[in-house]
């Protein structure tokens, strides 16, 4: 995810295993990153009117993937130290289901969160 935050990401070509000593045992791919002018916390800022620093954003990305296999919900909350249902109040907000888990989340969905989450 911090990729896609400061760059462009995309997958290149394979690279076998066999050009690898030892060899491993799958095949590898390279992933090519293409830096952005502007990052996306920056972006979503100035699209937003809003103020998340880069220190923000990452604390609640690593609070919804602090725990494997949790729902978004739970994560959060446990976290965050925060209420349940100050958690609910929050996706609500931002139109998202208690019911995800982290990985299914779009870096726009992170953001909005930590929007509402930072915002007095």
């Amino acid at each position: 995810m911090a990729s896609q935050i400061y760059a462009d990401c995309e997958l290149g070509q394979f690279v076998p295993r066999e050009l690898f000593t030892p060899p491993p045992k799958v095949d590898s791919q390279v992933v090519v990153l293409k830096s952005r002018e502007q990052n996306l916390i920056e972006i979503f800022n100035s699209k937003n009117n809003c103020k998340i620093s880069e220190r923000e954003f990452f604390r609640i990305v690593k609070a919804g993937f602090a725990a494997k296999r949790k729902k978004i919900a739970k994560s959060l909350s446990a976290n965050l130290a925060i209420s349940k249902e100050r958690t609910t109040e929050i996706l609500e907000k931002c139109e998202i289901s208690p019911d995800l888990r982290a990985q299914d989340l779009k870096i726009e969905e992170w953001l909005k969160i930590s929007k509402i989450f930072y915002s007095k």
